[in-house]
């Protein structure tokens, strides 16, 4: 019996793991589409203050 170490750090196996990069790229996409969502639902929160109408699309 071989006792070698098994080739799964998760579900996938090791082979198959996100490269550094692509979790980097990935998380930089998240962070702008965040800060665009934050950003407009601002801008509706400021145009509701001022008693604007305020319209979801």
């Amino acid at each position: 019996m071989s006792y070698q170490p098994h080739p799964y750090f998760s579900y996938y196996p090791a082979g198959y793991q996100p490269q550094f990069w692509q979790a980097l790229v990935a998380g930089v996409i998240d962070i702008a589409i965040m800060v665009a969502l934050g950003a407009w639902a601002l801008s509706l929160v400021k145009k509701a203050l001022k008693g604007e109408e305020v319209e979801l699309r």
